[in-house]
């Protein structure tokens, strides 16, 4: 039984799972995203690469009338999970395969029982992103600078001198998922102007007191720092945001875990993507295998 991490919905017809790093770069590199992933569905679905931008995108059912998303069935997410690469050094299990549901049944894929591939994709070390084709075009990601979605941004305290730091300006702590990452502080949602002038004075303060000088760090709320946020509370790093009226799912590896899969698609650092009958419906899996197997191919 794998682990739930959550439910996302496709008024579009297409799912579409993607590394985050690059998601809102596909329309500067030719066609939006939802053009290729629709296109992609109508046959059958199929892997999507411009330049550094990647992802798979699969039909999920029929497309509503419009982009509300209670007029479309909730698809849900799993991972069946294993213990970390770096056990020793960090806690947290890892995804080994990635689950996502996809309310097309079986025949609608193959007339065949063996599963279908798809290509394969490499880990995002800026996270992945499962979500409707058509909601993604919206995503405001680190790449567009300094935008933020809502006019707010989260300021966090960390370096030398940040305890002291903390006691000095009765800083918060945040919600974090374990007591070993749970030593973090700062302020959340707070008026972009508001958060520099507190970091602002944060830092001019640390400078003054021979501390690190760039104790706080002011992150504005593009989606993807948002959806990073959403997975303080996950073991697996994983949390639903709102994207263009949608959930949709970001998943982020341990800053730990993410060291083995630093060589990406040129070093051979990618993972299969199958269609699969689970029960009668088609289900999109992503394997990730552990290290030691990567290490043997």
């Amino acid at each position: 039984m794998g682990v739930d991490l959550g439910e996302v919905v496709a008024p579009s017809g297409v799912i579409v799972l993607a590394g985050a790093g690059f998601l809102d770069e596909w329309a500067d590199l030719g066609e939006p995203l939802s053009v290729r992933a629709l296109r992609a569905a109508e046959a059958g679905g199929a892997t999507l690469r411009d330049w550094l931008a990647e992802a798979v995108a699969v039909p999920a059912g029929p497309a509503t009338t419009g982009r509300v998303p209670r007029h479309a069935a909730p698809l849900r997410v799993t991972a069946d999970v294993r213990p970390g690469a770096y056990g020793p050094v960090d806690d947290r299990d890892a995804i080994a395969v990635l689950t996502i549901e996809l309310n097309v049944p079986w025949p609608d894929v193959s007339s065949g029982t063996e599963p279908v591939p798809l290509g394969d994709l490499p880990v995002d070390r800026c996270g992945m992103v499962v979500g409707d084709a058509r909601a993604l075009d919206s995503w405001v990601g680190f790449l567009r600078g300094e935008r933020t979605i809502d006019g707010l941004a989260d300021v966090r305290i960390h370096g030398k001198g940040a305890r002291e730091a903390r006691a000095h300006f009765d800083v918060p702590a945040l919600p974090m998922f374990s007591a070993k990452r749970g030593d973090s502080h700062g302020w959340l949602d707070l008026p972009v102007e508001v958060a520099r002038e507190r970091a602002a004075a944060v830092n001019e303060w640390a400078a003054a007191q021979g501390h690190y000088r760039h104790m706080a760090g002011v992150s504005v709320h593009s989606h993807q720092y948002l959806g990073s946020r959403a997975g303080w509370r996950s073991p697996l790093g994983a949390g639903l945001i709102d994207v263009a009226g949608c959930p949709i799912l970001f998943v982020a590896w341990s800053p730990i875990e993410l060291q083995r899969f630093g060589g990406g698609r040129p070093s051979g650092q990618v993972y299969p993507l199958t269609l699969e009958n689970a029960d009668g419906g088609a289900v999109l899996r992503w394997r990730i295998p552990p290290m030691e197997a990567e290490d043997d191919l």
